[in-house]
């Protein structure tokens, strides 16, 4: 039996979801069942053998790399990079270039949850009304850190998805996050 993750029904809603956070930053946006397998699946619908992923943290094993039909990259030179967000930054993604900003990577961190956590961030920018609260568990605090000095050059920068069995919280480049505690 096929994982669901895998099918274009499941993936064509994963879409959905992953374009409802991106517009919405800092709101979960709940995916389709995974079976805990939430990066994986966001990862399953938006890479194709077109794309460039890099895996540094070695969270993909071979059955993925095979359905995913991509071959593993370096993350300085990857569109997609899956990460467990627990773990200190420990390289440099790319950031695009001004003529080709787009081509600035997409950050997925696994983590444990997206609220509940020590840490409480302050997010503003477009698709936020007044301001957001986050509480991630399960982030080291380096990302955030990291995320400013990649995304302080607009519109070069990286873009973030947070990802864990409740669903995905994306961090555009364009969103501004300071942490209030």
């Amino acid at each position: 039996m096929i994982d669901v993750i895998w099918q274009p029904e499941f993936q064509q809603a994963t879409f959905r979801c992953v374009i409802e956070a991106f517009s919405r930053p800092g709101q979960i946006s709940a995916l389709p069942e995974c079976n805990h397998n939430t990066a994986i699946a966001v990862l399953a619908t938006l890479v194709d053998g077109e794309s460039s992923l890099a895996d540094p943290h070695q969270l993909l094993d071979n059955s993925h790399w095979l359905r995913l039909q991509i071959k593993p990259t370096a993350p300085e030179l990857a569109a997609f990079i899956l990460c467990q967000g627990i773990r200190r930054v420990d390289f440099e993604p790319s950031l695009g270039t001004l003529a080709s900003p787009e081509q600035g990577a997409t950050l997925v961190l696994t983590m444990d949850a997206l609220s509940g956590g020590d840490n409480i961030y302050q997010l503003t920018g477009p698709g936020i009304e007044t301001v957001m609260h986050i509480a991630p568990q399960g982030l080291d605090v380096s990302w955030f850190k990291q995320r400013a000095g990649w995304n302080n050059a607009f519109p070069l920068g990286v873009d973030m998805l947070l990802a864990t069995d409740e669903g995905v919280l994306a961090l555009p480049r364009t969103t501004q996050i300071k942490e209030i505690n």
